[in-house]
Formats: C-alpha cells, structure tokens, sequence
C-alpha cells in the first residue's frame, strides 16, 4: 500500500473519531442546576446624614465565596461598611461559579430614634420583643416603635401608672433621650 494513502487515511479516521466524540450533542450538566443559596444577612441603618450603614453577610461563607453589591466587583470579605441609606442588590458566588441575589435595604434612622431604638433593644427584651406583646405591645419593628412613642413615653419616662422596665427605672440620660425624640417629633427620621 502507498504511505501517503495510508498516511492520509488514518489522519482522515483520526479526525473522524477526534469529531465524533466532541461533538455528541449533549451539553455538558449545569453545575448550578438545583443549586440554591440560602443568603443569610444583616443590617446596620445609616444614622444622620452619614453613609454609616452596613450590611453583613453570614451564610453562605467560606474561602471560596464571594460577595458583591450592585454592579460592583466581587470581594471575598461578607461585610460592606459606609454604605449610604438605600436599595441594595446583593450577589453572592459560590465555590461553583452559581450566583444568588438578594435586595437589600438600608434605612436611614435619625440620631435621636437611634438611641431611642437602642434603649428598646437593651430594656424591653423579652416583655415587649422576639414576639412578647406584654400589655398588647410589641416593639419588634420600627414602625411598633414608633406608634407606640405615647405609650414609651408615658410608661418609662413619666411611670404612669407604673415605671418600666419591670425591675427599675430608665437611668436619667435614656429618659431623657425618650423625652427629646417625642419633642422632635418621634419619627423614625428624628
């Protein structure tokens, strides 16, 4: 047989087998198929006319995560500080190129609510949070907070008909911290 016929015919059947084998039609499996993240987070308001917020993301993390809000680039660090109040879309990456978002929000408080918050969170506990509703209160949002700025007022400022919290008076600087939101105006924005 010629060589440069054999030759020729086996490079032509190489070819052949080299095709047929990528080539079968089938698209190779979706990794992030099925994949879903469960994106887990939270916030810190901007408080004032600062970009002071945050958000924080706790699950998923990892080495191979990573993490972007809006149309900014990927970072392997879960915590985006000096955020201003707004809307936020938060992606996340996976080990396996799968993304996920979630929108975020946030909000912007006023100084005097802030601490006004902050004393509802540290004295309130389980009575009136983490779904208490002692005396049909329950101060778990803002806006339980701030419709209830009478009742604030009145029970732990003024002690009518009682102090509150149970167990002791509010020490004079978060009376008057109470006392200076609801002069303000008790908005979430004072």
């Amino acid at each position: 047989m010629n060589t440069s016929i054999f030759r020729f015919l086996s490079l032509t059947l190489l070819s052949l087998v080299v095709v047929g084998v990528s080539c079968t039609g089938d698209a190779p499996p979706n990794p992030c198929t099925g994949v879903q993240i469960d994106i887990v987070y939270a916030t810190t308001p901007a408080i004032g006319a600062s970009n002071n917020g945050s958000i924080t993301v706790f699950n998923p993390a990892g080495d191979s995560v990573s993490y972007k809000l809006n149309n900014g680039a990927f970072q392997s660090t879960a915590l985006f500080n000096n955020l201003a109040p707004g809307n936020y879309v938060l992606t996340v990456r996976n080990n396996r190129g799968c993304l996920d978002t979630a929108q975020i929000s946030i909000v912007n408080y006023g100084p005097k609510y802030a601490q006004v918050k902050q004393i509802v969170a540290g004295y309130c506990g389980p009575c009136h949070l983490n779904a208490g509703n002692s005396g049909n209160k329950n101060f778990d949002t803002d806006a339980s907070i701030v419709s209830g700025w009478d009742r604030i007022q009145v029970r732990c400022v003024n002690g009518t008909p009682t102090f509150m919290p149970q167990g002791g008076q509010l020490t004079t600087l978060d009376k008057q911290r109470i006392s200076d939101w609801v002069m303000a105006g008790h908005r979430i924005s004072d």
